[in-house]
């Protein structure tokens, strides 16, 4: 199995912005030395949910304070911006890491987010269908000529180009079949789990996947996808629970109201109609997750160890962990990691 390590930086009320951020990248150094195979940091604005609101020059500081994990975005949100721009930053954090990079890409799906971008949540899908062959089209060598609903280029000489041939590039879904098709038609591995997804559903979406990158003619067998789970270790089950609990809840209840793609009357674009239900299904999230054999990463190096046993027999073989919660004692969340890296990971080097 592979473990990875998650960033959004939530943002805590006892904690400033700064201070929050300073602790993840003290976590992101430390998880690199742990061993932690992968680093991945994903965008948000506007709200507590994340403060990862320069994407790009976070993950420039997370190439340069590590050395072996490899680093990704989960995700870049590319409505918002150019994709030839989008092209030339991953580009550029590529050669500062010597070649480390994932993109992790989605369509976004909070208005919020859409109305202070000044950007149309309404034609987030085609804009990001789009951008994504650009931005391969950018990293192809030779000058890029592109010819789309919203991108028209001719002999333009985007720079620099990659040290990786392509970077790989992967698309973040929820569980709707026409984003799983799109991602599998250009063979490209999905993002799965984390908030926009509800936990139980996740091994049908990627045995969906699957079934989908067979049916495009490209191989799979070699790709594990990385699933994003909260992960907190301590030294008894009590002791687990009781310091993470409620730290979240402010943060949480805020997520609710706006970590959704409904307009200010309530209404959901048709884009996004598979999401009319998605409020309720991750209040039932937990227990969903539980009937299908998933139980939260919660407690003694013991039970979290049998606990990841239980996804990789679902067929998950990678987990981004969000270490700890939001306003956790950085010595408890350093005693978190390393009891993880020393005590559970390595009975599943190799598996």
């Amino acid at each position: 199995m592979r473990f990875g390590q998650f960033e959004i930086i939530r943002w805590h009320p006892d904690v400033t912005p700064a201070q929050s951020i300073q602790d993840v990248m003290e976590k992101i150094e430390l998880g690199d030395t742990l061993g932690i195979d992968e680093i991945w940091i994903g965008e948000h604005h506007f709200s507590r949910h994340g403060l990862v609101s320069g994407i790009f020059s976070m993950l420039g500081n997370v190439a340069q304070r590590t050395k072996n994990a490899r680093i990704g975005s989960a995700i870049v949100v590319l409505p918002w911006r150019s994709p030839i721009q989008v092209a030339e930053e991953a580009a550029t954090i590529d050669i500062l890491s010597g070649g480390r990079l994932t993109l992790g890409v989605g369509a976004g799906y909070q208005a919020l987010e859409f109305d202070g971008m000044g950007a149309n949540i309404k034609e987030a899908r085609a804009r990001f269908r789009e951008y994504v062959d650009v931005i391969y089209g950018c990293w192809q060598d030779g000058p890029l000529t592109f010819k789309g609903e919203f991108i028209d280029v001719e002999d333009l000489n985007v720079l620099p180009k990659p040290v990786q041939k392509p970077i790989p590039m992967h698309i973040a879904v929820s569980t709707s079949p026409e984003s799983v098709d799109f991602a599998a038609s250009k063979g490209m591995a999905i993002m799965v789990g984390g908030p926009t997804a509800v936990m139980g559903q996740v091994p049908q979406v990627i045995a969906m996947w699957r079934e989908r990158m067979e049916h495009h003619g490209h191989p799979h067998e070699h790709i594990d996808l990385g699933v994003a789970q909260n992960l907190y270790v301590a030294p008894t089950m009590e002791e687990a629970e009781r310091d993470i609990a409620g730290l979240e809840d402010v943060i949480d209840a805020e997520f609710l109201r706006i970590g959704n793609p409904k307009d200010a009357a309530g209404q959901m674009p048709e884009d996004y109609k598979h999401w009319r239900h998605r409020d309720k299904d991750r209040l039932q999230g937990g227990e969903k997750a539980r009937e299908a054999g998933i139980l939260p990463l919660v407690g003694t190096p013991e039970v979290v160890g049998e606990r990841i046993a239980a996804l990789r027999d679902l067929g998950i073989n990678s987990i981004r962990c969000n270490f700890g919660k939001a306003g956790l004692d950085q010595g408890r969340m350093r005693r978190c990691m390393h009891m993880f890296a020393e005590e559970v990971m390595p009975h599943f080097t190799g598996s």
